[in-house]
């Protein structure tokens, strides 16, 4: 899910997109043409009405992420994933949310469960003025009420466009981080899941491997959402799985 690359600065991520002189140098600006770059950000949306936001802000311990979206021409579908803890009360909440018309169990386990949701015609959708902006969504999370988007744009301008567009309809913009991307696919980068190469851009770009150390894993646990506990986890996995990928050793 990740297409990483030539990052910016952490004080870059945090200038307005729109202006010159704001984010990363467009490809123009450095010299690369635009087939080669992309811009790549981490986005925070939220508004009341965005599809699944009533249920996913009632179940603070589940994390929920789209799948599939299909639209037959007369209904809209969207096919998730729930995890966590509580995925019964997330079951009854999802129930209520009025973003939702029915919601069907295609699989499940004891923390994980795979629903296909009929989307209500009143709801807010994210993807499509996204799509229509000049980006494409790599990685959608629901949690505590918030979407965390990771997606790549074809230019700054798109992505001022889609900001534009959020203004527009009163979609709470943040944006987290901006950088552009070589544009070559770097998916899974030494078998990384996604949360670790997350977890391990965002500890190094904090300061977390410098000594003394910059930030905490408390803070950055913060900083992603997620528990120290999780936090711990992903660090200590992605590490032995970098270790192990750049040194070719083998598990058996």
């Amino acid at each position: 899910m990740r297409n990483t690359g030539d990052q910016g600065s952490a004080a870059e991520a945090d200038q307005p997109v729109d202006g010159a002189g704001y984010g990363p140098a467009s490809p123009s600006e450095t010299g690369e043409t635009s087939r080669g770059k992309s811009l790549g950000v981490d986005l925070c949306l939220s508004h009341p009405e965005l599809v699944l936001t009533e249920a996913v802000e009632s179940s603070p311990d589940i994390t929920v992420r789209p799948e599939q979206m299909v639209d037959d021409g007369t209904s809209s579908f969207v096919v998730i994933e729930a995890v966590g803890e509580g995925l019964d009360q997330f079951e009854t909440e999802l129930e209520r949310d009025s973003t939702v018309c029915e919601s069907v169990v295609l699989d499940w386990t004891e923390t994980n469960r795979v629903y296909r949701v009929e989307v209500a015609d009143s709801a807010v959708r994210l993807t499509p003025s996204l799509v229509r902006a000049g980006g494409r969504a790599l990685d959608i999370k629901g949690t505590s009420g918030q979407w965390l988007v990771h997606a790549q744009f074809r230019s700054r301008a798109a992505l001022s466009q889609f900001r534009s567009d959020c203004s527009d309809r009163n979609i709470t913009f943040r944006l987290d981080r901006l950088y552009w991307t070589s544009g070559e696919v770097n998916a899974g980068a030494c078998g990384l899941t996604a949360d670790q190469q997350v977890a391990l851009e965002t500890a190094h770009s904090e300061g977390y491997f410098d000594v003394p150390r910059g930030i905490s894993q408390a803070e950055l646990a913060d900083k992603l959402g997620i528990s120290p506990s999780a936090m711990s986890q992903r660090i200590r996995r992605g590490m032995d799985q970098v270790v192990g990928s750049e040194l070719g050793l083998s598990d058996e």
